[in-house]
C-alpha cells in the first residue's frame, strides 16, 4: 500500500527485505506477549534474537568473572595503603574503576564481532564512545554500591571481600540488562535500504538519545 510523504507525492511500497526506520519500533512487552513456558523459551533460544542473547550472555560469562578477578588483583597489588598495624587498607573504588577502564575496549570488540557480528568499520569512533559512556555509567553505579559496602564493613577481612564481590555483581547485573538494550537498539542496529525521508528521520531522532 502506497503512502504519501510531505511534498513528495506517493512513495512506492517498500521492497521485500528492506527495513524502514518505523520498523525499529518494537511492540511493548505485556503479559500477553511474554510466554515463559519451557517450549516457548526453547523456541526463542533457536531464533536469531535468542541466539544473539545467548551470545551476549556467553561474552558476559567471560568478562564478568574476569572483571571481578581483576578488581581483586588490583586491590591487592596496586590500590592499597599500609595500615599502622602492618595490614592493608584496600581502595576498592579505585580498583573497580581501573578494572572497567582496562576491560572496556576488549568488551566492546567482543560484543561487536562475536555477539552482533557487526564487521563494518563505519562510525567505529562513535560506537566506541557510546559504549565507553555506557560502561562508565555502569561502573559508576556499581562503584557506588562498592563504596557503601566497603564503608560499612571496613576491616572485616574475607567477609569484606565477599561483600564487595556481591555488590559488584548486583551493580553490573542491573547495568548488564540496560546495556544490551543500548547495544541492540542503537549502537549495533543495522539499517538496510533507501535513505529515510523527513518523517522517518523525525521518528528516529525521537527514539535515539541524541
Amino acid at each position: 500500500m502506497n503512502r504519501t510523504s510531505r511534498g513528495h507525492g506517493p512513495i512506492a511500497a517498500q521492497p521485500r527485505g528492506l527495513v524502514c526506520f518505523h520498523d525499529l519500533r518494537k511492540p511493548p512487552l505485556t503479559s500477553e506477549t511474554v510466554n515463559l513456558s519451557p517450549a516457548a523459551l526453547i523456541e526463542h533460544a533457536r531464533s536469531e534474537e535468542g541466539r544473539k542473547q545467548l551470545r551476549y550472555a556467553g561474552v558476559s560469562v567471560v568478562f564478568v568473572p574476569l572483571g571481578q578477578i581483576l578488581i581483586q588483583l588490583l586491590g591487592a597489588l596496586v590500590f592499597f595503603n599500609q595500615t599502622a598495624g602492618g595490614g592493608k587498607e584496600i581502595n576498592w573504588t579505585a580498583a573497580s574503576i581501573a578494572s572497567a577502564a582496562i576491560l572496556t575496549v576488549p568488551n566492546f570488540f567482543a560484543n561487536k564481532y562475536l555477539v552482533w557480528k557487526e564487521t563494518s568499520k563505519d562510525n567505529m569512533r562513535t560506537q566506541i564512545v557510546v559504549f565507553w559512556v555506557a560502561a562508565m555509567l555502569g561502573v559508576t553505579f556499581a562503584t557506588l554500591l562498592t563504596y557503601l559496602v566497603d564503608s560499612m564493613i571496613e576491616g572485616h577481612g574475607w567477609f569484606e571481600k565477599v561483600a564487595v564481590f556481591f555488590a559488584q555483581l548486583t551493580g553490573f547485573g542491573i547495568v548488564w540488562l540496560g546495556r544490551y538494550v543500548i547495544l541492540d537498539r542503537w549502537i549495533f542496529k543495522v539499517i538496510q535500504g533507501e535513505e529515510p525521508d523527513d518523517d522517518e528521520l523525525d521518528m528516529m531522532h525521537g527514539d535515539l538519545p541524541i
